[in-house]
């Protein structure tokens, strides 16, 4: 038992000096990334925002396609 806790100990003395290192070599110095979304968002919005009329005519056409029609009585006066 004596043995577990020395190498648990030494563990995780070893692992708490080396993970700030990890954490600073993962650090970001740019802070433009919100910007960059905001901009690819407009641009997906605008892209999507074209492609409704798209989907308002094809629904129209298969509506017209698949819908039923009336029969045309004559009306006599």
């Amino acid at each position: 038992m004596k043995k577990i806790t020395q190498l648990s100990l030494t563990g995780i003395a070893f692992f708490s000096t080396i993970i700030p290192a990890f954490a600073a070599a993962g650090a970001r110095e740019d802070n433009s990334m919100t910007l960059v979304y905001l901009f690819l968002g407009v641009c997906g919005l605008i892209i999507f925002l074209q492609l409704i009329p798209v989907f308002a005519l094809g629904f129209g056409i298969v509506k017209g396609i698949f819908g039923h029609k009336k029969d045309a009585a004559v009306k006599t006066h």
